[in-house]
C-alpha cells in the first residue's frame, strides 16, 4: 500500500512540473510541427483546401456544404482521417459553448487536439453580405467564439457572382471591424498561397486579440 501511494504522490509530481507551455510544446514536436500556427496552418486549414478539390460543388444549403467538407476529413483527407480515426484529433461539427448561464454559442466547426482547438465558423455568400461580419467576426470579437484562443478562421462558401471582388469587398469590410492598429499588413497575406485568402487580427472584449483567417471557396454553379 505504502508503495502505491509513493508512486502516485511522484505522479503527481511529474503532472505538476509539466506546465501547459511544455505539454503544448512537447506535443507539436511529436506531430511534427515547429508553432501551434504551423499546425492551424498546414495541418487544418491545408486540409480544408485539400476536401474542397474532392467534395461536390453544386450551391445547397450551407449545412449541407460544411457536411460534405466534414465527410471528406473524416473519410478521405490524407491529412486527417488517420488522425481522426486514431482519436489523435477530434473533428467537431456545431460545436456548442456556454457564453454564460444563459446564453450558449454554436461554431460550425471545431478542430482539436489537446491544448490545440481551432474553431472555424462558415457563411454561405451571395455577395458582401454584412452577415460575415454581424453573424460571424462580431461574434469572436465579443468572445462568444474561441474565447480562449489566439487564431481561428473563417470560411465562405461562395454561390453567386463573382468570387474575388466579393472577397476585395469583405476585405474592406473586415478592416473597419474592430481591426487591431498596426496589422494591416496581415491583409496582404494569403493562407497557403489560396487565391482567395487574407488574414486579420481584431480587438476582443478584455483586452484580448484574435488572428483570424479568412478562405472562400468557389460554389458557383456553372452553366
Amino acid at each position: 500500500m505504502k508503495k502505491s501511494g509513493c508512486c502516485s504522490k511522484t505522479c503527481r509530481c511529474i503532472i505538476t512540473m509539466v506546465d501547459g507551455k511544455q505539454f503544448m510544446s512537447f506535443a507539436l514536436d511529436k506531430l511534427g510541427f515547429k508553432s501551434q500556427e504551423d499546425l492551424f496552418e498546414n495541418l487544418y486549414l491545408k486540409a480544408f483546401i485539400d476536401s474542397y478539390h474532392r467534395i461536390g460543388k453544386d450551391s445547397i444549403l450551407e449545412e449541407k456544404i460544411r457536411d460534405r467538407f466534414v465527410f471528406d476529413l473524416e473519410r478521405e483527407n490524407p491529412l486527417t482521417k488517420n488522425l481522426i480515426q486514431q482519436q489523435i484529433l477530434l473533428l467537431n461539427w456545431e460545436r456548442w459553448q456556454n457564453v454564460s448561464e444563459e446564453e450558449r454559442s454554436r461554431a460550425d466547426i471545431s478542430f482539436s487536439i489537446s491544448g490545440f482547438e481551432f474553431i472555424i465558423e462558415c457563411k454561405r455568400l451571395k455577395y458582401a453580405d454584412n452577415r460575415y461580419l454581424e453573424g460571424g467576426l462580431k461574434r469572436f470579437v465579443e468572445l462568444k467564439y474561441a474565447k480562449n484562443d489566439s487564431h481561428a478562421g473563417m470560411i465562405g462558401f461562395v454561390i453567386n457572382g463573382e468570387i474575388k471582388p466579393i472577397v476585395e469587398v469583405l476585405k474592406a469590410k473586415v478592416n473597419a471591424f474592430h481591426f487591431t492598429p498596426g496589422s494591416e499588413n496581415l491583409l496582404k497575406k494569403s493562407c497557403l498561397d489560396w487565391e482567395y485568402s487574407f488574414q486579420s487580427r481584431h480587438d476582443r472584449s478584455k483586452n484580448t486579440q484574435i488572428q483570424l483567417y479568412h478562405l472562400f471557396f468557389d460554389f458557383i454553379p456553372r452553366i
